[in-house]
């Protein structure tokens, strides 16, 4: 067994991997953002770029985003607050810390992201760093 690096404590077969693979689309943003934590972790750019709409793609750079996931050394992922308001709309926020080492540092990344789920699969659409 292989503990998905999302902080989930599932295994990452039973986490992450299966919608990084595209077996399966996250059920929900919560899932989806951790799935796009891992992919990070594993400079994979084309899932982080396919899930992602509006104006996070819009300013996404596939080149720099490589480029900084490859530098980066990633220690963990704290998932704060996953709320869909209300419920049964098609947005959703996660509150994250990111934590890693870039250049020998302790850096974290803690942002508030937005998701919306389109024609029943969820994206990335916009975040507001904390």
């Amino acid at each position: 067994m292989m503990t998905c690096v999302c902080g989930s404590t599932k295994d990452s077969t039973e986490c992450c991997a299966r919608y990084i693979s595209g077996e399966q689309l996250a059920p929900d943003a919560e899932s989806l953002m951790r799935s796009r934590y891992t992919a990070y972790t594993q400079a994979n750019i084309a899932y982080i770029a396919n899930t992602m709409r509006g104006p996070a793609l819009a300013s996404f750079n596939p080149h720099t985003a490589s480029e900084w996931a490859k530098q980066i050394k990633w220690l963990r992922l704290q998932v704060l607050k996953f709320s869909t308001i209300p419920p049964e709309e098609d947005k959703a926020y996660v509150e994250f810390v990111a934590h890693y080492l870039f250049q020998g540092q302790k850096e974290k990344l803690h942002e508030i992201s937005e998701f919306q789920r389109i024609d029943g699969q969820w994206y990335y659409v916009d975040g507001h760093r904390l």
